[in-house]
């Protein structure tokens, strides 16, 4: 894992359009132009996972505040994993060391606003996440149905950052 480098860009926009296609798990409701992307994804700290062996990216997340002044401690993030990749662990890698940056940068909490996938979702208990709130209704489906949100929160203040083991890199 590293911060998003200006050549990754365009791999990570293109991620980013590709989870808001399939209008489940993103809140947008049409993908982004560059620019847009630029202003929503990179307007804080953002990351990527590039694979050791093949060198593409594989992942990529970033890390802001949830809320401005006074709450500005509490940070929220978004993850993307190409469809290929998903199921595989990349999301576990990512979200592992998000805990542990998210620390890093100052961070004292973490509250996730719209967790709407069963997979994301047991993820993050798996990690320690305590569910919070519900939205209902909060995400309208292609269908004209409407899903659900989870919100989540982490306390930072609680969490041990992970040592790598003796001779781990930092790919997946």
């Amino acid at each position: 894992l590293a911060r998003a480098a200006e050549s990754q860009l365009g791999v990570v926009h293109a991620m980013l359009n590709d989870v808001i296609a399939d209008q489940d798990k993103y809140p947008q409701d049409r993908q982004l132009d560059f620019e847009g992307f630029r202003a929503y994804y990179l307007s804080h700290d953002a990351f990527t996972c590039v694979d050791d062996a093949s060198g593409e990216c594989i992942g990529a997340f970033y890390i802001k505040p949830n809320f401005p002044g006074r709450c500005s401690h509490i940070c929220n993030a978004g993850f993307l994993v190409p469809r290929q990749h998903r199921g595989n662990g990349v999301g576990r890698v990512m979200a592992t060391a998000f805990l542990d940056l998210a620390k890093e940068l100052g961070y004292r909490a973490v509250f996730f606003n719209l967790v709407f996938t069963s997979p994301a979702l047991r993820l993050y208990k798996s990690l320690g996440f305590k569910e919070i709130g519900t939205v209902p209704q909060a995400g309208l489906l292609p269908d004209g149905t409407y899903q659900d949100a989870t919100q989540l929160h982490y306390d930072l203040t609680a969490h041990r950052m992970v040592e790598p083991a003796a001779g781990e890199g930092g790919g997946a």
